[in-house]
């Protein structure tokens, strides 16, 4: 009997510790990943940080095609390369799961809170950790070797990477630009406020808002002012670039402007503060605000076309993929609506609060959640559903 249950806690010994090893390898980049596309490279899908994919089978539908149970929640927006999805965790690692399956590819240490998210280029990765680390890193994905690292004074979540720079802001009321293959500083612009939302780009300029209200656009070149506006209330959210920049601030105003002079060309309140960026789709802008609501709105004139009750402060930005639209919110319910009339497809309760949009490859969406829950939603396969702790 004894003999029996000594082999019994051994083997439960044995099967944990396989867990444990298989759970703790750090990732490389294969070389077979690199013919996957990368629809959602950045914070918000595109440079123009439009939160849409226009392409691909979605359906609307919010099956559960896998699900992971991790240990940590996000600290930073997720991204999509290679068809893999790149989730910064708050203990210090960034994770990586295979987009299809959910399978775990292993972490890269952070060495810090990688609260900007991360963002690929070839077999690079970039991310900058929080105070008191404040470094700004580059690793080759395939060694997993530090390439450069240089110091950023509390970055803002979500970079971008334009014309061979990476392109980031600060909190300490900064943007810089640094070369991306030595790290070497281009160029540094300083704002009035803090940058607590990130930049975009789009026809040649970069936008970067501050909580002080002021839009600025700003040469990608040198780094030079173009135009300022400013606005009613503090902005806290990044711009999206179409037809026009559209802002949001925290009075509950959204803005088109002009963004080849800086003119404002409509306004419109809402009710609530909104700390989210504007999703942009075929003529239309998806806005949500803290009051519950998401907001469709005409992109030319600002007029509201519709408007959907979620019922529960939206934090996290609508998502768009084809004719649908998704939106989190921090009661953990995820709601799939028609983009053309708001109507509800589908809906799916999540374990812990949405705090970051969810990404899509427009084919499936996948969402993590404050309590640390990662769930890829789309046309459920019998084959590839899976649920796993990692």
């Amino acid at each position: 009997m004894i003999k029996t249950l000594r082999s019994t806690l051994l083997l439960i010994v044995l099967l944990a510790l396989v867990q444990v090893l298989s759970c703790s390898h750090q990732y490389r980049l294969i070389e077979e990943r690199l013919t996957c596309p990368s629809l959602w490279p950045f914070y918000r899908g595109d440079l123009a940080s439009r939160g849409a994919v226009c392409e691909g089978t979605f359906n609307g539908k919010l099956d559960v095609v896998w699900k992971r149970r991790v240990s940590d929640k996000p600290v930073g927006p997720l991204t999509l390369y290679y068809g893999t999805l790149v989730y910064p965790s708050a203990k210090n690692r960034i994770k990586f799961f295979d987009g299809l399956t959910g399978d775990y590819l292993g972490y890269l240490k952070s060495r810090g809170t990688a609260q900007t998210g991360v963002v690929v280029l070839d077999s690079l990765a970039f991310f900058a950790t929080s105070p008191s680390k404040n470094w700004l890193r580059c690793v080759n994905l395939r060694t997993g070797m530090l390439v450069w690292k240089r110091r950023v004074k509390n970055a803002t979540a979500g970079s971008i990477i334009v014309k061979n720079r990476i392109i980031i802001g600060s909190t300490e009321g900064a943007l810089a630009a640094y070369r991306i293959e030595d790290g070497h500083l281009v160029w540094t612009f300083e704002t009035e406020g803090a940058c607590s939302s990130p930049p975009a780009y789009e026809d040649g300029k970069i936008f970067q808002p501050s909580d002080k209200g002021i839009l600025y656009a700003v040469s990608p070149a040198d780094g030079s002012e173009q135009y300022r506006i400013t606005v009613e209330g503090p902005i806290v959210s990044a711009v999206a670039v179409s037809k026009m920049v559209f802002v949001t601030d925290l009075l509950g105003y959204v803005y088109g402007v002009d963004p080849g002079n800086g003119t404002m060309v409509w306004k419109r309140k809402l009710d609530g503060p909104i700390w989210t960026t504007p999703a942009v789709y075929d003529g239309h802008l998806f806005v949500g605000h803290s009051g519950g609501q998401l907001v469709a709105l005409n992109e030319e004139s600002g007029e509201i076309l519709w408007q959907f009750d979620a019922g529960e402060v939206i934090k996290a930005s609508a998502t768009v993929v084809d004719d649908y639209v998704l939106i989190g919110t921090m009661g953990g319910k995820l709601f799939s609506l028609n983009v053309a009339d708001g109507k509800l497809v589908s809906q799916w309760q999540l374990d812990g609060a949405v705090a970051y949009s969810p990404v899509t490859d427009g084919e499936r969406i996948y969402v993590a959640t404050e309590a640390g829950a990662i769930v890829c939603l789309g046309e459920a396969d019998e084959h590839l559903t899976a649920t796993a702790d990692q």
